[in-house]
């Protein structure tokens, strides 16, 4: 994207928060090296992972952003990361982005509510292998760099039971 060059890039160290709920969100992020995640957390104080942003990929609350209301979601950074800061000035003022550039950012945003929408069938329909392997497939570059425990939450799951699926997978093969 062209009008990358003029937007800020931050660094951000792994456990930032960078949006919690109750506040508005003011910018997306695309993330340039590293991996930010977004998630709730439940009233028993259990993390429900609902993204990961590792590199070239955004992230955001849409809706927050959108309609300017307070948000629902955290958004933290998994890894010492650089990323992009995509604000609202980004788009609309003097220096905004031109047609190709929100195509390729508008682009990047459907692939993610895609993303999303197969994992929303997958945990409602899908067994633990099939989750895993959608994972593998979405984010093949985080197999190795995330924690299972991150994992097993994205996956709806425990550490334990990703550990025994991942075994019969191998198994498998």
């Amino acid at each position: 994207m062209d009008f990358l060059k003029n937007l800020e890039s931050k660094h951000i160290t792994k456990g930032t928060i960078l949006l919690s709920p109750g506040q508005v969100c003011n910018a997306g992020f695309r993330v340039k090296k590293g991996c930010l995640k977004s998630y709730v957390i439940d009233n028993a104080g259990k993390e429900h992972i609902l993204q990961f942003a590792p590199e070239e990929w955004l992230i955001s609350d849409l809706e927050s952003f959108t309609n300017r209301t307070p948000c629902r979601i955290f958004i933290d950074a998994v890894e010492d990361s650089e990323v992009y800061v995509i604000n609202r000035e980004n788009l609309t003022g003097p220096e905004s982005a031109s047609n190709e550039a929100l195509f390729e950012m508008n682009n990047k945003y459907r692939n993610n509510l895609i993303a999303t929408h197969n994992r929303l069938i997958s945990l409602l329909s899908g067994t633990a292998e099939e989750r895993y392997l959608e994972f593998t497939e979405t984010y093949p570059a985080l197999i190795q760099r995330l924690p299972l425990k991150l994992i097993a939450s994205y996956l709806g799951m425990t550490a334990e039971h990703l550990s025994y699926t991942r075994g019969k997978l191998a198994r498998k093969r």
